[in-house]
C-alpha cells in the first residue's frame, strides 16, 4: 500500500524505523501495487494526476475511450486495484489510472500518456511543505514515456512548467479555456477546438462550473492524441454525468437543490464548487482540518453564500474565519443530518423572502472526514441519506 512509508505517522513505528534504515542505505524496500502494475502491464496506459479534478478527468477519459473499438479499464486511486486485472489485459487495451500524491513517489516508471489537471497544495500533513508536495506531483511528468504525451493545463503556472521535465521526444499538449495554444486544445467562440477542428460546444457538457471546462479540455486533449474522432468525443462528453461525491446532484425538495461534493476536502475545490452555482446558496462544511490556508476560501464564502452550516473538529475555526470575512450567518451543527435540516430551513426562508429558485445546499467540507466518518464516501453517503429522509417527510412537495 502506498500509505506505508517511513515518513508517515500513520505507519506502525517499528515498521517506519525499519523502512527508514533501508532507505538510508540507498535501498528501495517497498514496491507499490501501482508500480508493479506498470512494470507488467502490456497495454497503453494513461495516468491522471493533479490536486483536484483527477477523478472526474480520469472517469471522463475512460468514457470517451469507450467510444472507440478498443477495451478500456479504469482504476488506480479511483478505487479499483489494477494489479488484479493484469491476467485479462492485452496490448489492445487502454488503461486509465488515477494517481494520487501517495502513489507517485513509489513509481519507478511512468505511463504512456500523463495528464495533469492543476497543482496547488494539499496533504501537507504528509509532505511537510508545499514545495515537497509539488515535487511529488511532478514525478509523473518526469517519468512519462519517451514517445508518449504529456497533457498540461496552460492556465496553471505550476503544472504547465512540468513540460521541461519530459524527454525531448515526448509530445507536450497544453489546454486552456481560451483560444488554444500551438498544438493544444482551447475554447473559441463557445466551442472547444484544436488547431484542426471544432470538437463540441462548451455548453453541451453537463458538468457544472468553469473548473469542469478545464477537466473536459484535459480529457479531450488526451483522447484526441489517442485517436478518438471528434464526433465520438462530443457524444461521450454530452452523455457524461460526473462522478459520485463530486458536485453530485442528489435531489430537489421544495425548491431547494442538494449537491454532494464530499470530495471537496481542499479550499481550492470548495471555491470552485461555490462558483458553480448561483445564489441563493447555503454551504455545509467542516471536518478534520488539513492545515491549509483558508483566507481565500473565507472571502469567497462571504461573497457567494447566504449562510454556512459548520460541523466537526474544524467547525468552530471555519465559523470564526467566515464571520471575520463578512459572512452574515454562520452556525454550528452537531451532525451532518442536523446540518442538512438547518440548511433546508434557511433555504426555505430565503425562498419565501423572494430569492430565485432553486436555492442550493452544497456539502463541500474543505476538510478531511476522519473525525466523523471513515472516509469522504461515507460522509457523502450520509448526506444523501439525510436528504432522502428529509424528502420522505415531504413527499408531495419533493422531487428526486
Amino acid at each position: 500500500s502506498p500509505s506505508v512509508s517511513s515518513t508517515f505517522s500513520t505507519t506502525e513505528p517499528r515498521l517506519r524505523s525499519a523502512l527508514g534504515r533501508l532507505e538510508a542505505e540507498g535501498r528501495i524496500p517497498v514496491v507499490s501495487e501501482v508500480d508493479l502494475f506498470l512494470r507488467l502491464c502490456p497495454a497503453v496506459t494513461i495516468g491522471v494526476t493533479g490536486t483536484k479534478g483527477k477523478t472526474t478527468t480520469s472517469a471522463l477519459i475512460a468514457a470517451i475511450l469507450e467510444r472507440s473499438d478498443r477495451p478500456v479499464v479504469l482504476g488506480g486511486n479511483i478505487g479499483s486495484p489494477l494489479v488484479e486485472r493484469l491476467p485479462g489485459l492485452r496490448p489492445q487495451h487502454r488503461v486509465v489510472i488515477e494517481l494520487s500524491e501517495l502513489q507517485l513517489p513509489t513509481l519507478s516508471r511512468g505511463t504512456d500518456v500523463a495528464v495533469y489537471t492543476h497543482v496547488t497544495s494539499d496533504h501537507l500533513d504528509r509532505h511537510g511543505s508545499v514545495e515537497r508536495y509539488r515535487a511529488v506531483k511532478q514525478r509523473l511528468a518526469g517519468l512519462v514515456d519517451d514517445h508518449g504525451a504529456l497533457v498540461l493545463n496552460a492556465e496553471d503556472a505550476v503544472s504547465s512548467g512540468y513540460g521541461r521535465l519530459a524527454p525531448a521526444s515526448t509530445t507536450v499538449i497544453r489546454y486552456r479555456r481560451s483560444p488554444p495554444p500551438a498544438g493544444g486544445v482551447g475554447v473559441r467562440d463557445g466551442w472547444i477546438v484544436d488547431e484542426q477542428q471544432r470538437i463540441m460546444p462548451v455548453d453541451e457538457s453537463p458538468l457544472p462550473g468553469a473548473h469542469n471546462v478545464s477537466n473536459v479540455l484535459a480529457a479531450i486533449a488526451a483522447s484526441s492524441y489517442l485517436g478518438v474522432p471528434a464526433d465520438a468525443i462530443r457524444a461521450a462528453v454530452a452523455a457524461f454525468r460526473g462522478v459520485e461525491h463530486r458536485l453530485e446532484y442528489v435531489a430537489e425538495i421544495d425548491g431547494v437543490r442538494f449537491i454532494n461534493d464530499s470530495m471537496g476536502t481542499q479550499p481550492d475545490a470548495v471555491i470552485a464548487a461555490l462558483r458553480s452555482y448561483p445564489a441563493p446558496l447555503i454551504l455545509i462544511a467542516g471536518g478534520r482540518a488539513k492545515e491549509l490556508a483558508i483566507d481565500q476560501l473565507a472571502t469567497v464564502v462571504a461573497q457567494r453564500a447566504a449562510a454556512a452550516i459548520l460541523m466537526g473538529e474544524s467547525g468552530p475555526q471555519l465559523e470564526r474565519s467566515f464571520r471575520a470575512a463578512g459572512l452574515a450567518r454562520a452556525e454550528l451543527a452537531g451532525s451532518l443530518e442536523a446540518a442538512v435540516e438547518r440548511a433546508h430551513a434557511l433555504s426555505e426562508r430565503l425562498l419565501r423572502q423572494g430569492a430565485p429558485r432553486p436555492a442550493t445546499v452544497l456539502l463541500s467540507p474543505a476538510a478531511a472526514s476522519f473525525d466523523m466518518f471513515t472516509d469522504y464516501a461515507a460522509r457523502g453517503d450520509e448526506f444523501k441519506r439525510a436528504v432522502a429522509s428529509l424528502a420522505a417527510r415531504t413527499p408531495e412537495r419533493s422531487k428526486a
